[in-house]
């Protein structure tokens, strides 16, 4: 979402008319003869289902190919769709559109997400300029580019390439509308809210939040991902869109009592709490379609209840407890609208659920929408079962996954089911930064290697090494004051310890050493490597890099930044520094217990060791490592898949790779059929097993498309 425009509201100052909501409209006629290929690129031919075959030879050609289409005239629009569909997909790395409309090119970019045909949305918003000219229709050319992902040929099929515009619009916060430093997390809300309607089958435009000079007529869901600021005049602006053009609200995390009273729902009130909810529970027979539970992790809520006739509430939250005992509502619905009680959640199958069940609650106008994604959604569970059924588990797969904290009380039932269903070793996270967390402590740590013994589970220590990003507050506040963190190239201190400090280095071979004492089954590093290319520059890294070259570097940081004299040197220098730590870290583990397995979270690469130091194949020759989990979270098999390869090939042997599925990451929310597919690339493989990251609502959803492996 980098560079987004925010560019809707000009429509509605330059009187333009678009066509009606939702509308497609044919831009360019599929004829071989009106696509003209670019350098190093073929000449298309029909196809008899009225397409365009595009050849793309990436085998040995070049790493781009694009051809061009001349418009007579584009119209404005909100969107172009372009249908495509492409045999070898992890040979594309991306599709980008190019518009060149009386001036300069306006480019945004897609990815390919399988072989069958799909349907890429390059919204308005998508492009890094404006696409459309001020003054409305005029001639423009239309560029597609294909860019290599893999050393492979591939055919790419074209279909359609239309215009469109919407009924459902994500409204961004501006900086006016957020608190200072605060756009960049309404622009990344706005993000989640997209992605969400789009797994929704609802693919919705992007508007800027001035509600007071856009038409909003073409609307009928405006969705608030992210606007706590909301003036008088904007709350004017949706009360007219709510109750005279019968508009549908969908809001998240605000605290605005005027627009929870205009959908029926009680006034928000703050809550805070020093251990963070992870799951929303819902009652399945409150309203049809709704899941049994989502996941979503935060310590900050701004719940509504239900005031008007004919509002609901819908689901609570768990883990923790409100203090007074009373669960806090995570989301009510209206005839009105939505209320959730933080920012939107990930797109999982699981929040898509609740919103259509929501939606539909809403207006039954969308009980179809919610009806067709839950059969879709069936149909692929189905589906991801009977993969795995054709494709069973070899005896000695190893299956783990990554947890955040679990909570004492539940622990012994959730180790169970997991163990019921052939998971082999949770990865829970102990430490950060050289500091313990909470359940990691002497006694709740015990209790927790007992509960783990007793489920048959191998308990691992995830410890996040030098990032801080998620340590509360009291226990970093004395960090900067000893200079400790590293620095950017600006000489900005960074949430992250410097590895270059020795102290720093010790606090964490300690923990490490510490934890194996008490019994735990393996110590599995997190955050061993730099933040990219953007640290470290502060003068324990430089005096450690000047010692290591023998001599000054005069000009600091500059001599060593990309492309500078000294670059090759520094990379090496981070590169040998990383190592170093691990190689003391695991030495100090073994030295305690020799059983202990040694293991990281690793990027895949080539961006681990290029951008941050991790030269993680080194430290498996080396033998500091028992195996490494690369984090190869990737929406589909195909890109999964060629990802998994490069690392295999680097790797001294198959099982020292235990690949990483991003079942729920940040950047990934797989249903079990996307789940099922990488699992079965992993199989094929013959990798150590596999890793799920992470433990929650939506990985118990996929639990039991994992039947155990045999005795």
């Amino acid at each position: 979402m980098a560079g987004l425009r925010l560019l809707v509201p000009s429509l509605a100052v330059l009187g333009l008319i678009l066509p009606a909501a939702g509308a497609a409209r044919p831009v360019v006629d599929l004829h071989p003869d009106v696509f003209v290929a670019g350098e190093s690129s073929l000449p298309p031919h029909a196809v008899p289902d009225g397409g365009v075959m595009f050849s793309v030879p990436f085998s040995t050609g070049p790493d781009r190919v694009y051809w061009d289409a001349p418009v007579r005239s584009l119209p404005p629009a909100a969107a172009i769709e372009i249908e495509v569909t492409c045999d070898e997909p992890a040979a594309i790395r991306a599709l980008s559109l190019h518009i060149q409309a009386g001036g300069q090119w306006a480019s945004a970019q897609k990815t390919i997400a399988g072989p069958g045909r799909q349907t890429l949305l390059f919204r308005r918003s998508d492009f890094d300029e404006d696409p459309w000219p001020p003054n409305g229709h005029r001639p423009a050319t239309l560029r597609l580019s294909a860019w290599k992902g893999a050393n492979r040929d591939a055919r790419l099929g074209l279909f359609g390439i239309r215009t469109r515009t919407f009924s459902i619009a994500v409204v961004q916060g501006s900086d006016s509308g957020t608190a200072p430093g605060e756009a960049a997390l309404a622009e990344q809300c706005a993000g989640r809210a997209l992605e969400l309607l789009d797994r929704a089958g609802l693919p919705a435009g992007l508007v800027s939040d001035d509600l007071e000079t856009l038409d909003l007529r073409p609307f009928r869901l405006l969705v608030l991902p992210y606007n706590p600021r909301l003036s008088s005049g904007q709350i004017r602006a949706l009360e007219r869109f709510v109750k005279r053009r019968k508009g549908i609200l969908a809001v998240f995390y605000n605290a605005n009592a005027d627009l929870a009273h205009l959908l029926g729902f009680q006034a928000p009130a703050y809550v805070t709490a020093p251990a963070a909810w992870t799951t929303v529970a819902f009652d399945e027979q409150v309203v049809p379609g709704l899941p049994a539970a989502m996941a979503h992790r935060t310590q900050h809520l701004l719940p509504a209840r239900a005031k008007a006739k004919s509002a609901i509430e819908l689901g609570v939250w768990l883990e923790p407890d409100h203090p007074s005992g009373d669960r806090l509502p995570a989301s009510v619905v209206s005839s009105s609208g939505i209320w959730f009680s933080h920012v939107p959640p990930f797109a999982s199958p699981s929040a898509v659920q609740w919103f259509l069940a929501a939606l539909a609650r809403a207006n039954h106008a969308y009980a179809r929408d919610r009806d067709r994604h839950r059969a879709e959604l069936d149909q692929r569970n189905t589906q991801a079962a009977e993969i795995l059924r054709q494709q069973p588990a070899p005896s000695n797969e190893f299956r783990a996954v990554w947890a955040h904290p679990i909570p004492a009380h539940s622990r012994p039932e959730t180790f169970r089911r997991l163990a019921d269903h052939g998971i082999h070793a949770v990865f829970e996270h102990m430490a950060t930064g050289g500091h313990l967390l909470d359940g990691a402590r002497d006694k709740p740590l015990t209790q927790a290697l007992a509960d783990a013994r007793a489920a048959g589970i191998q308990l691992h220590a995830w410890c996040i090494a030098w990032s801080l990003h998620d340590l509360p507050a009291r226990r970093t506040a004395a960090i900067p004051t000893r200079r400790r963190l590293m620095q950017d190239s600006q000489g900005n201190e960074l949430p992250w310890l410097c590895p270059s400090r020795t102290e720093n280095r010790q606090l964490l071979v300690a923990l490490y050493a510490d934890l194996a004492r008490r019994g735990v089954a393996g110590i599995h590093l997190d955050y061993a490597r730099y933040p990219a290319r953007d640290g470290c520059y502060c003068p324990a890294t430089r005096a450690a890099f000047e010692d290591r070259i023998g001599r000054a570097v005069t000009s600091w940081p500059a001599e060593v930044l990309p492309g500078a004299p000294l670059a090759a040197e520094f990379d090496q220098f981070r590169h040998d520094e990383m190592t170093t730590f691990v190689a003391e870290a695991t030495a100090a583990v073994r030295a305690v217990d020799p059983a202990i397995r040694c293991s990281a979270a690793v990027f895949p690469l080539p961006e681990a060791i290029d951008h941050h130091g991790q030269n993680w194949p080194a430290w498996l020759r080396s033998g500091h490592l028992d195996f490494v989990a690369p984090m190869l979270y990737e929406p589909t098999a195909s890109r999964f898949a060629d990802r998994l390869e490069r690392c295999l090939a680097a790797a001294p042997a198959p099982g020292k790779i235990l690949p990483g599925i991003g079942l729920s990451a940040d950047t990934t929310q797989l249903d079990a059929l996307a789940a099922a597919e990488q699992i079965q690339a992993v199989r094929t493989r013959q990798t150590a097993g596999f890793a799920v990251f992470h433990l929650d609502a939506n990985l118990e959803r996929i639990l039991p498309t994992l039947p155990a492996p045999p005795p």
